[in-house]
């Protein structure tokens, strides 16, 4: 076994690497960045408004759910009533 070639091709063993050769960003591209985060963060406050207004009718659905329910057994009582008065008068 040996090593003789081994540092071909390569840098030195202990040497830093070099930078990376990823290129500065351009103006074009910080300005398109900029623009997609204006967008995302009007993005988010739009769904963060959808979201209170769903939460707002879940309530008044809630509310007019039970005042359904209480109209509901009001007809039902007076329903039974009548026919009790009804039969009573006969």
């Amino acid at each position: 076994m040996s090593f003789a070639n081994y540092g071909e091709g390569v840098g030195e063993p202990w040497a830093t690497p070099e930078p990376s050769a990823a290129p500065e960003p351009s103006v074009e591209s910080a300005l398109e960045k900029e623009k997609i985060l204006k967008d995302i963060l009007t993005l988010r406050d739009g769904l963060r408004g959808l979201m209170v207004r769903v939460s707002e009718v879940e309530g008044e659905n809630d509310k007019l759910a039970r005042e359904n329910e209480t109209l509901s057994l009001y007809v039902e009582n007076l329903t039974r009533n009548s026919v009790v008065a009804a039969g009573n008068q006969k």
